[in-house]
């Protein structure tokens, strides 16, 4: 009877130290890796989908393997950084369209599944690399005028740095935003007015992103200008919805 007593009294506590122990871990597919962490732009239906490389480093900071966090930049595994990216992967998560086999957390964090995705972060890397048919970004990430060619591969010019710091700091809040708004649109409470946001603004975010290293690479400081401008309208209706407001602030194309 002690024994038996003891023996239930080791599986009770490998439960609350790891769910991994209650639940089972599975060996996760990459099929299931690629459709819950591709990039926002990638179909759900594409085998080879580009992974989001933000998204695989926080699995890599949360996995514990040494091998792994060794390489991230120090910011990136502090407490606060570890939270907020895994909030941003708890809303693909509850996202059925993302997550049909409804994967686990721990299952994502676990090693060898870090180990798979980051292997297909590399491997469909170049696929990422290639332009969809068609795809063009809204009229607010236009710049007035075209942006000037590049310079040729054999030019002597040195494209002066850009500071794109206010750009990506608008970006980024505006992603946070973003995700709240998914979660709220994947736990049914449409009511909430944030929750507007979740049909669009993850595609907006990448493109954002895009345009302003495009801009920063060219060193177009108009551009970045404009798209900082633009995050920076698109965040202040965010931050009215997040506040619970309904907003009347309109975003104008650029």
């Amino acid at each position: 009877m002690k024994k038996d007593r003891m023996g239930m009294f080791v599986l009770a506590a490998a439960c609350i130290a790891g769910l991994a122990a209650c639940h089972g871990t599975r060996e996760l597919s990459d099929l299931q890796l690629t459709q819950l962490l591709r990039t926002e732009r990638a179909s759900a239906t594409d085998p080879r989908a580009p992974l989001d490389a933000r998204a695989v480093n926080c699995l890599k900071a949360w996995s514990g393997d040494a091998a792994l966090t060794g390489g991230l930049e120090p910011a990136s595994t502090s407490e606060a950084a570890k939270t907020a990216c895994k909030q941003r992967i708890d809303g693909w998560i509850a996202d059925a369209g993302r997550n049909p086999d409804k994967l686990r957390f721990d299952e994502l964090s676990a090693p060898p599944s870090v180990r798979r995705a980051a292997a297909l972060l590399v491997d469909h890397r170049s696929v990422a690399a290639l332009p969809s048919a068609g795809d063009r970004p809204p009229a607010a990430l236009m710049p007035a005028r075209p942006a000037p060619m590049p310079p040729p591969s054999n030019s002597s010019r040195t494209v002066e740095a850009i500071d794109v710091a206010d750009a990506t700091a608008a970006v980024n809040e505006l992603d946070s935003l973003c995700q709240q708004a998914k979660q709220l649109a994947a736990s049914g409470d449409s009511a909430q007015p944030l929750a507007r946001y979740a049909n669009y603004c993850g595609k907006r975010v990448e493109q954002m992103r895009t345009r302003i290293t495009v801009a920063a690479n060219s060193g177009n400081e108009r551009q970045v200008k404009a798209v900082t401008e633009n995050a920076q309208r698109v965040l202040a209706v965010g931050r009215q919805l997040a506040a619970g407001k309904q907003g009347n602030a309109a975003v104008k194309d650029q």
